[in-house]
């Protein structure tokens, strides 16, 4: 089973680079910290698309993958959320050590969302 997780976990992470650093825009950063906000959402729904079909280029059934998609979408939106809320209500930069240990700290939760996914569809699908 580990050698069947490993492709799939590398993959997590080239979407997460993709995602949260390529095609991550000013206008989708600025409202993460509004609840409900659709650009702030919009972020967090191409993570979800995005390991939809992740999932699906694995072979996984689509009802599972799309709510592993789902399962990001929301773990990644909340995750976002509260990091953007912390750096703003403590007026945080990036010259101050505590945004980088938000940071860091976000990016730990949002890799083991995929650890999470990672887990669920395996169980499920083996």
């Amino acid at each position: 089973m580990l050698h069947d997780a490993l492709p799939l976990l590398v993959g997590f992470f080239a979407k997460h680079l993709i995602a949260d650093y390529y095609l991550q825009f000013s206008w989708m950063i600025k409202h993460k910290g509004t609840y409900g906000n659709w650009k702030g959402l919009s972020h967090s729904i191409f993570h979800g698309i995005l390991t939809l079909f992740l999932l699906l280029h694995f072979d996984f059934k689509l009802g599972l993958a799309l709510a592993m998609g789902i399962l990001d979408t929301t773990l990644h939106y909340h995750i976002d959320f509260v990091k953007s809320n912390l750096w703003k209500t403590k007026k945080l930069t990036a010259e101050d050590h505590l945004y980088w240990v938000i940071h860091g700290t976000d990016q730990f939760l949002h890799m083991m969302t995929y650890m999470l996914i990672l887990y669920f569809s395996l169980k499920i699908y083996t």
